[in-house]
Protein backbone atom coordinates (compact mmCIF):
# COMPACT_ATOMS: atom_id res chain seq x y z
CA UNK A 1 0.00 0.00 0.00
CA UNK A 2 1.12 3.66 -0.27
CA UNK A 3 1.54 3.78 3.52
CA UNK A 4 3.94 0.85 3.42
CA UNK A 5 5.89 2.71 0.74
CA UNK A 6 6.06 5.84 2.89
CA UNK A 7 7.25 3.81 5.87
CA UNK A 8 9.88 2.02 3.82
CA UNK A 9 11.23 5.13 2.11
CA UNK A 10 11.29 7.27 5.26
CA UNK A 11 13.00 4.45 7.16
CA UNK A 12 15.68 4.07 4.49
CA UNK A 13 16.24 7.84 4.30
CA UNK A 14 16.38 8.06 8.10
CA UNK A 15 19.09 5.41 8.25
CA UNK A 16 21.13 7.29 5.64
CA UNK A 17 20.57 10.77 7.08
CA UNK A 18 23.54 12.42 8.78
CA UNK A 19 21.84 15.51 10.18
CA UNK A 20 20.22 14.59 13.55
CA UNK A 21 17.26 16.96 13.02
CA UNK A 22 16.53 15.46 9.61
CA UNK A 23 16.86 11.95 11.03
CA UNK A 24 14.35 12.79 13.78
CA UNK A 25 11.90 14.31 11.30
CA UNK A 26 12.08 11.25 9.04
CA UNK A 27 11.50 9.07 12.07
CA UNK A 28 8.38 11.09 12.88
CA UNK A 29 7.12 10.63 9.30
CA UNK A 30 7.60 6.87 9.60
CA UNK A 31 5.85 6.82 12.98
CA UNK A 32 2.88 8.84 11.69
CA UNK A 33 2.54 6.53 8.69
CA UNK A 34 2.61 3.49 10.98
CA UNK A 35 -0.15 4.90 13.20
CA UNK A 36 -2.24 5.84 10.17
CA UNK A 37 -1.80 2.31 8.84
CA UNK A 38 -3.09 0.94 12.15
CA UNK A 39 -6.12 3.23 11.94
CA UNK A 40 -6.91 2.32 8.33
CA UNK A 41 -6.50 -1.39 9.11
CA UNK A 42 -8.90 -1.16 12.05
CA UNK A 43 -11.52 0.67 9.98
CA UNK A 44 -11.22 -1.90 7.18
CA UNK A 45 -11.52 -4.80 9.63
CA UNK A 46 -14.60 -3.24 11.19
CA UNK A 47 -16.21 -2.79 7.77
CA UNK A 48 -15.41 -6.40 6.81
CA UNK A 49 -16.87 -7.71 10.06
CA UNK A 50 -20.08 -5.74 9.50
CA UNK A 51 -20.28 -7.07 5.93
CA UNK A 52 -19.93 -10.65 7.13
CA UNK A 53 -22.60 -10.13 9.80
CA UNK A 54 -24.94 -8.69 7.19
CA UNK A 55 -24.51 -11.56 4.71
CA UNK A 56 -26.06 -14.96 5.34
CA UNK A 57 -23.71 -17.92 5.20
CA UNK A 58 -20.53 -15.91 4.58
CA UNK A 59 -17.55 -17.13 6.58
CA UNK A 60 -13.93 -16.12 7.03
CA UNK A 61 -11.06 -17.92 5.34
CA UNK A 62 -9.50 -20.58 7.56
CA UNK A 63 -6.00 -22.04 7.45
CA UNK A 64 -3.60 -23.54 10.03
CA UNK A 65 -2.29 -20.84 12.38
CA UNK A 66 0.61 -21.23 14.82
CA UNK A 67 -0.37 -18.99 17.72
CA UNK A 68 3.14 -19.01 19.18
CA UNK A 69 4.50 -17.51 15.95
CA UNK A 70 1.70 -14.92 15.89
CA UNK A 71 2.42 -13.83 19.47
CA UNK A 72 6.15 -13.51 18.77
CA UNK A 73 5.39 -11.32 15.74
CA UNK A 74 2.90 -9.17 17.65
CA UNK A 75 5.27 -8.56 20.57
CA UNK A 76 8.03 -7.61 18.14
CA UNK A 77 5.77 -5.11 16.38
CA UNK A 78 4.60 -3.68 19.71
CA UNK A 79 8.17 -3.10 20.88
CA UNK A 80 8.80 -1.08 17.70
CA UNK A 81 5.50 0.87 17.81
CA UNK A 82 5.61 4.60 18.59
CA UNK A 83 3.05 7.05 19.95
CA UNK A 84 1.95 10.40 18.51
CA UNK A 85 5.07 12.12 19.87
CA UNK A 86 7.40 9.62 18.23
CA UNK A 87 8.27 7.88 21.52
CA UNK A 88 8.13 4.12 21.94
CA UNK A 89 4.64 2.95 22.87
CA UNK A 90 6.12 0.59 25.45
CA UNK A 91 7.25 2.79 28.32
CA UNK A 92 10.80 2.56 29.73
CA UNK A 93 10.86 0.00 32.51
CA UNK A 94 7.85 -1.94 31.19
CA UNK A 95 8.77 -5.55 30.40
CA UNK A 96 7.13 -7.37 27.49
CA UNK A 97 6.86 -11.02 28.51
CA UNK A 98 6.24 -13.91 26.13
CA UNK A 99 4.96 -16.78 28.28
CA UNK A 100 3.90 -18.97 25.35
CA UNK A 101 6.76 -21.47 25.57
CA UNK A 102 5.46 -23.47 28.53
CA UNK A 103 4.13 -26.60 26.86
CA UNK A 104 2.96 -27.53 23.37
CA UNK A 105 -0.01 -25.63 21.98
CA UNK A 106 -2.23 -26.95 19.17
CA UNK A 107 -2.35 -25.42 15.72
CA UNK A 108 -5.65 -23.58 15.30
CA UNK A 109 -7.71 -23.02 12.17
CA UNK A 110 -8.44 -19.41 11.37
CA UNK A 111 -7.47 -16.28 9.47
CA UNK A 112 -3.85 -15.65 10.45
CA UNK A 113 -3.94 -12.00 9.41
CA UNK A 114 -7.03 -11.27 11.47
CA UNK A 115 -5.73 -13.16 14.50
CA UNK A 116 -2.53 -11.12 14.33
CA UNK A 117 -4.57 -7.90 14.20
CA UNK A 118 -6.68 -9.05 17.15
CA UNK A 119 -3.66 -9.72 19.38
CA UNK A 120 -1.83 -6.60 18.19
CA UNK A 121 -4.81 -4.44 19.18
CA UNK A 122 -4.97 -6.03 22.63
CA UNK A 123 -1.24 -5.79 23.34
CA UNK A 124 -0.81 -2.22 22.07
CA UNK A 125 -3.85 -1.17 24.11
CA UNK A 126 -2.17 -2.64 27.18
CA UNK A 127 1.03 -0.76 26.31
CA UNK A 128 -0.80 2.56 26.10
CA UNK A 129 -2.07 2.30 29.67
CA UNK A 130 0.87 0.57 31.37
CA UNK A 131 3.51 2.95 32.72
CA UNK A 132 5.39 0.48 34.92
CA UNK A 133 5.61 -3.26 35.46
CA UNK A 134 4.89 -5.73 32.69
CA UNK A 135 2.70 -6.90 29.83
CA UNK A 136 2.49 -10.68 29.63
CA UNK A 137 0.97 -12.90 26.93
CA UNK A 138 0.21 -16.55 27.68
CA UNK A 139 -2.09 -19.27 26.37
CA UNK A 140 -3.64 -22.56 27.34
CA UNK A 141 -5.70 -25.15 25.54
CA UNK A 142 -9.34 -25.58 26.57
CA UNK A 143 -9.75 -29.20 25.42
CA UNK A 144 -13.35 -29.64 26.54
CA UNK A 145 -14.50 -26.58 24.55
CA UNK A 146 -12.09 -27.24 21.68
CA UNK A 147 -10.73 -23.71 22.08
CA UNK A 148 -7.40 -21.99 22.65
CA UNK A 149 -7.47 -19.27 25.31
CA UNK A 150 -4.92 -16.46 24.98
CA UNK A 151 -4.42 -14.08 27.90
CA UNK A 152 -2.97 -10.57 27.80
CA UNK A 153 -2.22 -9.39 31.35
CA UNK A 154 -0.76 -6.01 32.28
CA UNK A 155 0.01 -3.93 35.36
CA UNK A 156 -1.69 -0.80 34.05
CA UNK A 157 -4.05 1.67 35.73
CA UNK A 158 -7.07 -0.60 35.55
CA UNK A 159 -10.58 0.03 34.22
CA UNK A 160 -13.55 1.31 36.18
CA UNK A 161 -16.68 -0.90 36.41
CA UNK A 162 -18.73 1.61 34.41
CA UNK A 163 -16.20 1.62 31.56
CA UNK A 164 -15.92 -2.18 31.38
CA UNK A 165 -19.40 -2.36 29.88
CA UNK A 166 -18.55 -0.11 26.94
CA UNK A 167 -14.87 -0.58 26.01
CA UNK A 168 -15.73 -2.95 23.14
CA UNK A 169 -18.22 -0.56 21.55
CA UNK A 170 -16.95 1.25 18.40
CA UNK A 171 -15.60 4.76 18.98
CA UNK A 172 -15.96 4.45 22.75
CA UNK A 173 -13.14 5.13 25.20
CA UNK A 174 -12.96 5.34 28.95
CA UNK A 175 -13.98 8.86 29.87
CA UNK A 176 -11.51 9.95 32.52
CA UNK A 177 -8.96 12.70 32.90
CA UNK A 178 -6.10 10.21 32.77
CA UNK A 179 -7.18 8.56 29.53
CA UNK A 180 -8.07 11.66 27.49
CA UNK A 181 -4.40 12.23 26.70
CA UNK A 182 -4.03 8.90 24.91
CA UNK A 183 -4.23 8.72 21.12
CA UNK A 184 -6.84 6.70 19.28
CA UNK A 185 -10.48 6.89 18.31
CA UNK A 186 -11.73 3.84 20.16
CA UNK A 187 -11.75 1.18 17.41
CA UNK A 188 -8.99 -1.21 18.45
CA UNK A 189 -10.85 -3.21 21.08
CA UNK A 190 -14.08 -3.23 19.07
CA UNK A 191 -12.22 -4.70 16.09
CA UNK A 192 -10.56 -7.27 18.36
CA UNK A 193 -13.95 -8.42 19.67
CA UNK A 194 -15.40 -8.61 16.14
CA UNK A 195 -12.51 -10.81 14.98
CA UNK A 196 -12.85 -13.06 18.02
CA UNK A 197 -16.57 -13.55 17.33
CA UNK A 198 -15.91 -14.32 13.65
CA UNK A 199 -13.73 -17.20 14.86
CA UNK A 200 -16.45 -18.48 17.21
CA UNK A 201 -14.79 -17.00 20.30
CA UNK A 202 -15.08 -13.97 22.53
CA UNK A 203 -13.05 -11.67 24.79
CA UNK A 204 -13.44 -11.43 28.57
CA UNK A 205 -12.01 -8.68 30.75
CA UNK A 206 -11.10 -8.71 34.42
CA UNK A 207 -9.87 -5.43 35.83
CA UNK A 208 -9.91 -3.22 38.91
CA UNK A 209 -8.90 0.42 39.12
CA UNK A 210 -5.30 0.66 40.27
CA UNK A 211 -4.49 -2.95 39.35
Amino acid sequence: SPLHGIMGLSGTMGEAAIDPIQKKQLGMIKGCAARLLDLVTNIMEMAKAEAIDASSGQTIARAPVNTMDVVAEVLGMTEMAVDKSGKHLVKPGVEIMNSMCTGKLPIVMGDGYKITQLLYNLVTNAAKFTSAGSIRVSAREQKEEGMLEVEVADTGKGISPDSLAQIFEPFRQENSTETRGFQGIGLGLSVAMSIAKLHGGSIRVKSKVGQ
